[in-house]
């Protein structure tokens, strides 16, 4: 982290003021190592120029392996000339509702950063990132951004995040808040962070989409059933074998017609198929990521809309990604 984050974060338990004890800084102003320290005494390391305020990933282990992974897939960098060529900037935009001047010299938060492929939108629209997560996919994003100035990369608890109130120009939540035990919550600590006037942006799993199916469900149930005797093996076994064989049957069942109902029901009920994507890179990722969380809830947008007033946001509306993206702004 840059010296210069240090007046961004506080104490998540007390709100208070942190300062640096020793530790080793870069010529660049850049901190590699070293401890922060609240006035009551408390006290959080930064261990390879990450912030660390939690010491384990509680129930988001899935994602530090995953996004450790696939540490860089779903960047547009990564995608130019591919079948997800500048996926990952169209879905920002159309979340996020937030136009350049919106962004451009603005301090702008990823809530659920993972391995950053939004923290790098933001950097190329000219913000200055700052992503938090909870899993230690934030080694993952700090070897992406490791020569950026203008990137943080904290570890910490998003329901309980170590910023100060009205610090940002704008935060977002994209597809995160639903794997964590208390989603409203998660906003609230969002828009908190948010100055009086900006902008705040998520998007959780629709109860009427594929997250909600009951063979999305079923899978996650098993397969963290057998995690600890087996870890993610079974999970990446079948992943592999869906992307490449279970997807492309699908698709051309599907295209035959007539036999699409069946297939449907499939899907719904016994079987995990992302046949709709089109990079099978992505599809394999994207299977991954549907069958390992151990919590994943599914909502509406009434009640995503809902949360953002009750966390303090005005002009709040649907946004252009699905039935559950919502945006709002901060009073």
């Amino acid at each position: 982290m840059h010296g210069k984050f240090l007046d961004l974060l506080c104490c998540p338990e007390t709100g208070e003021l942190l300062k640096l004890n020793s530790g080793e800084t870069l010529p660049g102003g850049d901190i590699i190592s070293g401890t922060l320290v609240s006035l009551s005494g408390r006290q959080y390391p930064i261990v390879r120029g990450v912030p660390r305020f939690i010491d384990r990933e509680e129930y988001v282990s899935s994602f530090g392996y995953e996004w450790n992974r696939w540490a860089r897939l779903q960047f547009d960098s990564e995608n130019d000339g591919k079948p997800m060529a500048g996926h990952s900037t169209r879905m920002w935009e159309a979340i996020t509702k937030a136009g350049d001047d919106r962004v451009q010299g603005k301090t702008i938060v990823e809530f659920g950063c993972g391995s950053g492929r939004f923290l790098d939108v933001v950097r190329r629209k000219g913000g200055v990132a700052v992503g938090v997560d909870m899993s230690l996919a934030v080694e993952s994003a700090r070897n992406n951004f490791v020569d950026d100035p203008d990137v943080l990369i904290v570890q910490a608890d998003i329901l309980n995040p170590p910023f100060r109130s009205g610090t940002f120009d704008g935060g977002y939540a994209i597809g995160v808040l639903h794997h964590t035990p208390d989603p409203s919550t998660g906003l609230h600590s969002l828009a908190r962070t948010v100055k009086p006037g900006g902008w705040v942006a998520c998007v959780v799993y629709s109860r009427q989409g594929f997250y909600g199916y009951s063979s999305v469900a079923r899978f996650r149930t098993l397969l963290n059933w057998v995690k600890p005797l087996l870890g993610y093996y079974p999970a990446l076994i079948y992943a592999y074998f869906s992307a490449y064989f279970i997807a492309p049957l699908f698709a051309r069942g599907k295209r035959l017609g007539i036999v699409n109902p069946f297939l449907k029901y499939l899907e719904e009920n016994w079987v995990v198929s992302l046949d709709y994507l089109p990079d099978l890179r992505w599809r394999v990722l994207d299977t991954f990521d549907a069958i390992t969380p151990r919590i994943a809830s599914t909502h509406t947008s009434d009640e995503v809309q809902e949360w953002m007033r009750s966390a303090g946001c005005i002009d709040v509306r649907a946004a252009d990604w699905g039935d559950t993206s919502v945006v709002g702004v901060r009073t």
